[in-house]
């Protein structure tokens, strides 16, 4: 993949992201206030996180297509335990919302 299709693939994503995370906060807003407030915590440490997979981005941007695999391998794992962070986050706010 190239580093153009890689960058606009990952910018992609990050819209997605944006989106997922805009549906869990609207969620939130319906939960008690003890959750509430836990996930409200949990959303802002995903979007300081999701600002920084951005600078990661904009690093890759600027890097010679030489640097691209290191970059890339890097923001991909960063992305994935990212994603998974959150997706296990919204599993147990939507468990304990249910209780």
């Amino acid at each position: 993949m190239s580093q153009s299709s890689f960058i606009e693939k990952l910018r992609s994503q990050l819209e997605d992201w944006d989106y997922q995370l805009d549906r869990f906060e609207h969620r939130v807003q319906d939960m008690g206030h003890e959750l509430q407030s836990k996930a409200k915590a949990r959303a802002e440490e995903f979007r300081s996180k999701r600002h920084e997979l951005e600078g990661r981005i904009a690093e890759l941007e600027k890097a010679s297509e030489h640097a691209l695999e290191d970059l890339r391998d890097g923001i991909e794992l960063a992305w994935d335990g990212l994603k998974t962070g959150f997706y296990a986050a919204r599993s147990e706010f939507e468990k304990d919302e249910d209780k």
